[in-house]
């Protein structure tokens, strides 16, 4: 009988034990999506305001459809709302429009767009003379960095570092897919 009560409490210490463990390794778990939720709102929900009105940013803080969940750059208006839900492989941006290609999930092909406040979003293929007339008005574009076309991304991790663009929290969706 003794040896039976011992077996018995014995059990009850390793029961005691792995629930020890298990809310470990729970406390863990909520630490650490704690820390990548903190981590990954602090540099996605930055953004640069430019000339032309629009905000240059990540369109969601993450994106279940990508790699990682990281979201990709986008021109985006105040409220939050991205002017075009594609990735964008070539953009220019002067101080009053914001032009390019687009290539994306949403679209399954490629596009040239143009935008500017008076107007509103253009596509190329939509409306070829109105796409020429604003990228022809638009002047110089991308200031002075030196390469023939950029991506958002690339180019917003450029503008981050220059003193002539503050970056600030921004209207950011939390999730995007």
């Amino acid at each position: 009988m003794n040896n039976c009560s011992k077996s018995g409490i014995e059990r009850d210490e390793v029961t005691g034990h792995l629930y020890m463990a298990a809310a470990a390794c729970l406390l863990l778990i909520l630490i650490l999506v704690g820390w990548l939720f903190t981590a990954f709102n602090a540099k996605y929900r930055k953004c640069v305001t430019l000339e032309n009105g629009l905000n240059l940013g990540y369109e969601a803080v993450f994106d279940l459809s990508r790699s990682y969940f990281k979201p990709i750059a986008v021109p985006k208006f105040v409220d939050g709302t991205p002017l075009i839900r594609d990735e964008m492989w070539a953009i220019y941006i002067t101080s009053s429009t914001v032009y390019g290609w687009a290539l994306g999930p949403t679209s399954q092909q490629d596009y040239w767009y143009a935008w500017r406040a008076d107007v509103g979003l253009t596509r190329k293929k939509d409306d070829p003379y109105l796409y020429q007339r604003l990228v022809s008005e638009s002047g110089s574009a991308n200031w002075d960095i030196d390469v023939s076309s950029i991506g958002t991304g690339a180019l917003l991790n450029e503008l981050f570092e220059r003193p002539d663009f503050s970056s600030h929290k921004c209207q950011t969706n939390l999730i995007t897919w």
